[in-house]
């Protein structure tokens, strides 16, 4: 299953642990020609809508980005925070990351 395919420790070095920046220098394809990764799917079962998904996460996020200053609340630490995953459909955090978007004024 996708789940086993992903975490395959041949393929990556600590599976289970949550390291994004394990993709910063991978040279895996998401798109389902390696099966290392597939987020999408592949063959006839692979999301018709991958290259608009991407785009259109990547044009949110790049406005989000621009568009806001982004702070942790009450002066918390970014070292203090608790990154521990929670099953379930998909897996996220346990406690949730709530952040501060302050609006950039732009002349």
């Amino acid at each position: 299953n996708a789940w086993a395919i992903q975490r395959d420790p041949l393929f990556w070095e600590e599976p289970n642990e949550f390291y994004p920046e394990r993709f910063l220098t991978s040279t895996v394809d998401f798109k389902g020609h390696d099966f290392q990764l597939i987020p999408f799917g592949s063959g006839r079962r692979g999301c018709p809508g991958i290259h608009f998904a991407i785009i259109d996460a990547e044009l949110v996020l790049a406005n989000l980005v621009y568009l806001f200053n982004w702070a942790l609340p009450d002066r918390a630490k970014a070292e203090t925070l608790d990154m521990t995953e929670s099953a379930g459909v998909t897996i996220h955090r346990r406690d949730p990351l709530l952040v501060v978007a302050t609006p950039c004024l732009f002349p």
